[in-house]
């Protein structure tokens, strides 16, 4: 499993989304579902609902899917997989000419379509770059560890996740919420003292030396050099 993975399920089917949103949740990826098309384009456009993952669950195409599909295609980082009734051998093509990730014909094992899901996260993890320097800290992704001047920083998967973060967005003024959202999942419970105190943690083991986390008062933090 790749805990923190956000997943959107779309399907008309409401039953369908539950026994989805539940099994996946119980992996530990982050789940929303909706049953609306509209609402899941705005929750793909809105780039703090925007997912990692997008599982469209139709039944036989027509019209209105190919247009979701379509407009996925805008976002390509929003990997896509088709769960479908229609084994026919033209709908798969053409849901892939759209630049779908992957086309699975029900009925299929929730367990199979998991495997899937992890297969397109490796593919896109061997995609970039080994390892990412930022200053004095090197992430190396082979690893899961970061440097701090070469040497290992001992952190928690959520220390890790978190610095991981800031360094990807390094420049960029990030919310709490955004946080939140991005590192804990947007079904976390919790409240704005989860990121405060993970962010105290990571300043003592950067040390003074490297003040790297800038507080943003009254909006969240800015990680730069």
């Amino acid at each position: 499993m790749m805990k923190g993975i956000r997943i959107l399920i779309l399907s008309r089917e409401e039953a369908a989304c539950l026994e989805m949103s539940s099994y996946f949740r119980e992996k530990k990826y982050s789940v929303i579902w909706c049953t609306d098309y509209d609402q899941a384009e705005r929750l793909i456009s809105d780039e703090k609902h925007r997912p990692d993952l997008f599982i469209f669950d139709l039944d036989i195409p027509s019209g209105t899917e190919y247009d979701v599909m379509r407009f996925v295609q805008s976002y390509p980082e929003v990997r896509t997989v088709i769960l479908s009734g229609d084994d026919r051998l033209k709908s798969q093509l053409y849901a892939y000419s759209l630049e779908i990730d992957d086309y699975m014909v029900r009925p299929v094992h929730l367990d199979l379509v998991e495997a899937h899901l992890e297969a397109i996260l490796r593919r896109e993890t061997r995609r970039e770059s080994a390892s990412k320097t930022v200053g004095a800290l090197t992430v190396d992704y082979d690893s899961n560890r970061i440097y701090l001047e070469d040497e290992p920083l001992i952190l928690t998967a959520k220390e890790f996740a978190l610095l991981e973060y800031f360094i990807r967005h390094r420049g960029m003024i990030l919310s709490r919420d955004k946080i939140l959202d991005s590192v804990w999942g947007f079904d976390y419970v919790g409240g704005y003292r989860s990121v405060d105190t993970l962010v105290k943690k990571l300043r003592a083991k950067l040390t003074g030396k490297y003040p790297y986390i800038r507080t943003v008062y009254g909006v969240g933090y800015c990680f730069d050099l």
